[in-house]
């Protein structure tokens, strides 16, 4: 009777961890990471002269827009964000041939900040000039 008892206990703990593991991964598997896709030439070509790299300036100058632009609309689809998060800000050549993954910080109190009017005023331009430092230097 005992083994009996040992043995149904057993079969409810690994039938418990079963499920708990497969939910666990079911939630990440259906995770779909924060992405911005942008298409230039510019980063990928010859970046000898001022005008190119005043090319690259410029056109960061819009990624970063761009970037606040798609976190503000994640941020109205999910209002419970919470933490540091990141965004994969993703840029190809023209052909799609090339490509360059950077990997956007959003600090959790910038996250807090856009959840109110009055904390978007205060931290909107920090967070598109950053974002502008962080493209640049990671490209």
């Amino acid at each position: 009777m005992k083994n009996n008892n040992r043995s149904n206990l057993l079969k409810k703990v690994v039938l418990l961890l079963l499920l708990a593991s497969s939910f666990s991964y079911g939630q990440f598997t259906f995770f779909k990471p924060y992405e911005v896709e942008v298409t230039s030439d510019i980063p990928f070509g010859s970046l000898t002269s001022e005008i190119d790299q005043m090319r690259l300036g410029l056109e960061a100058q819009q990624w970063s827009v761009e970037v606040l632009k798609y976190w503000l609309t994640e941020m109205q689809k999910n209002p419970f964000i919470t933490g540091d998060q990141k965004i994969n800000f993703i840029l190809y050549d023209s052909q799609k041939r090339r490509k360059i993954l950077i990997p956007v910080p959003v600090k959790e109190k910038i996250v807090r900040a856009f959840k109110t009017e009055a904390g978007f005023q205060e931290h909107y331009i920090e967070f598109i000039s950053e974002t502008y430092e962080w493209l640049l230097e990671n490209i």
